[in-house]
């Protein structure tokens, strides 16, 4: 199962507990920051978000596109696209096996390794020839390298945990991730530029990101876990990791046991799939309908929301703070539905500015929904069962990250064939969808009553 990070002191007030979401919009205090590893471990990040970047959903779905235009059918082009940007959904399906593996090595050790595998998955993205087995080889590297960083992901928290006090831990890991994203959208960006100028410039910029990366690898070799010994015995002793075939197994025990959290997770299905269905299609329309180049597309589909996101979190953090996650979601999850909604409109009315807004009203959106992420399940599962609760939030998402890109571009090359204008079809139907998912997180939290007013469960 996917390792929860402690969560802080129920006293500290959220704008300090969300700074490890929004490094460059916090400036509080932070007595580790001279500390030996929060400094290798921000070398870290820093230079390893470079080579991440490059396997970004949004960053590698337009290079596909653009790159391998030509070379395979555009219908199969489509629907490998689609494949590549649910790579992260798909890769959490099976984040849950790395919860028990450190123990078998030191925790930095296993990361290490997990770092060097993601490189060399990048690096070898530089040698696909542009043919039909390259691109199938690219949706194969992207699922490994992704497969690489959900093992990273879940096993970060053990090492915050140790080395980081609960009064300084969130404002360390909040640069830490701070940091992440915006050099992930700025080298989104630079990437785009230097492709609209030299197509094949890939073959050059990503064994560059990979040299960057090694620093990385070599700053974070060197943080010492406190009481490192002591994390792996308890490792050892603890539950096994789950097998594969009992991930459906746990999602059926905690959804027919909790009604209302199976409801709830009925509802973030419905709109996590509208969600899913807008980046596939806005990939494709942007290169189909608007010829676009690689930096407009990244900036619409990744860059832009990635800095919007960051800079949105506190608003709906305070929100957050004060509200049970399903009262939250009855109104965060509207910008969802903006966001598709204008996207739409982007599309019917051939505007580029209009599509930009839309960028910006998405990166609202995912602000709020980072947030209910990581922390929602919380306010449902008895202090025992969080990372069950966790396990199985990520497994139906996973779920519906396989089936609805897919599912989108099918129907977009159907509706093409018809002679239909499928952007618009396609995206207002994501906008339907959304709105359908949103007015179900309204019906429960009218169904739910006082319940869903406050938080009683979250520690």
């Amino acid at each position: 199962m996917p390792v929860t990070p402690a969560r802080p002191s129920p006293a500290a007030p959220w704008r300090t507990r969300i700074a490890r979401f929004t490094t460059p919009l916090y400036t509080g205090p932070l007595p580790l920051m001279a500390s030996p590893s929060y400094r290798h471990e921000l070398t870290a990040t820093l230079f390893f978000a470079v080579a991440l970047a490059t396997i970004e959903g949004g960053v590698i779905s337009v290079f596909a596109r653009h790159t391998f235009e030509g070379v395979v059918n555009p219908r199969t082009l489509n629907l490998t696209v689609a494949a590549l940007g649910s790579m992260s959904e798909v890769a959490n399906i099976l984040s849950f096996l790395w919860a028990s593996l450190p123990a078998r090595r030191s925790i930095t050790e296993f990361i290490n390794t997990l770092q060097v595998s993601l490189l060399a998955c990048v690096g070898a993205i530089a040698l696909l020839p542009k043919s039909p087995t390259g691109l199938v080889l690219l949706v194969g590297l992207i699922l490994a390298a992704r497969l690489c960083w959900s093992g990273i992901v879940t096993t970060r928290p053990m090492v915050w945990r140790q080395n980081y006090p609960p009064a300084t831990r969130a404002s360390i890991v909040g640069r830490l991730s701070g940091v992440q994203v915006i050099v992930v959208a700025s080298v989104g960006v630079a990437l785009g530029w230097l492709l609209d100028r030299h197509q094949g410039a890939f073959r050059m910029a990503l064994p560059a990101s990979v040299a960057v990366g090694l620093i990385a690898i070599w700053a974070y070799g060197r943080i010492r876990v406190r009481n490192g010994w002591k994390l792996r015995r308890a490792i050892e002793s603890g539950p096994p990791a789950l097998k594969p075939w009992m991930g459906p197994v746990v999602v059926w025990r905690v959804l027919t046991r909790d009604r209302r959290y199976a409801q709830f997770m009925l509802c973030m299905s419905v709109l996590g799939f509208g969600n899913l269905m807008v980046i596939p299609v806005l990939v494709i329309t942007l290169k189909e309908q608007f010829g676009m180049g690689y930096l407009s597309s990244i900036l619409i589909t990744s860059s832009i929301q990635a800095v919007v996101q960051v800079v949105a979190i506190p608003f709906w953090a305070r929100l957050l703070d004060r509200a049970h996650v399903v009262r939250f979601r009855s109104i965060h999850s509207w910008f969802f539905v903006a966001g598709a909604g204008v996207f739409t409109l982007g599309a019917a009315f051939h505007s580029v500015p209009v599509l930009m807004f839309g960028a910006v009203v998405q990166g609202v959106a995912y602000g709020g929904g980072v947030l209910a992420w990581n922390l929602g399940h919380v306010d449902f599962a008895p202090p025992t069962q969080t990372g069950q609760y966790m396990a199985t939030h990520v497994t139906l998402n996973g779920v519906r990250g396989l089936i609805a890109p897919i599912t989108a571009v099918v129907c977009y090359e159907l509706l093409k064939s018809a002679g239909f204008n499928a952007p618009v079809w396609m995206l207002g139907l994501a906008f339907l969808v959304n709105a359908a998912g949103a007015a179900g997180f309204v019906w429960l939290r009218i169904a739910m009553g006082a319940e869903a007013t406050r938080s009683t469960t979250r520690t």
